[in-house]
């Protein structure tokens, strides 16, 4: 049982932005739980995005590296697409795939030479609380 208690319900444009959106990707953190809970996360939003669920949507996302970097663990998952790509080849796939990057010469003169490519989900945040408050408050014991 979870129970939450605020002064004013979470869509208030106070607490919640109206624009915000969560972009699936874990961050640097020394705790070994975290790849299990990003990668659970993950699974639940790619059901989410296989069935239709228009709060969910996949997007490519870059991630510039100074040199080739070990791959992290949580890039093994299919749905993610993940490559590692130097700068000429993801400038091609860009190129073939209408993705847009920052000018070439700006790339390579902050000295970036391989990038991580990959196609994490995105939640509409305001809309998939409204989604969950309405299931919560459907599904009353």
């Amino acid at each position: 049982l979870v129970c939450l208690i605020s002064p004013k319900t979470p869509t208030n444009v106070s607490t919640t932005s109206m624009g915000a959106g969560g972009l699936w990707m874990p961050f640097h953190c020394d705790d070994t739980r975290v790849d299990g809970w990003a990668l659970s996360t993950l699974d639940e939003l790619a059901k989410q995005h296989a069935s239709s669920d228009r709060n969910v949507e996949v997007v490519p996302k870059v991630s510039f590296k100074r040199q080739l970097m070990e791959r992290p663990t949580w890039s093994d998952s299919t749905f993610l697409q993940f490559q590692q790509l130097d700068v000429d080849s993801l400038y091609k796939y860009a190129s073939q795939s209408n993705i847009r990057l920052p000018r070439r010469e700006t790339i390579e003169n902050a000295g970036y030479t391989h990038a991580w490519l990959f196609h994490p989900p995105i939640v509409d945040a305001p809309n998939a609380l409204d989604a969950m408050l309405q299931e919560i408050t459907t599904h009353k014991h």
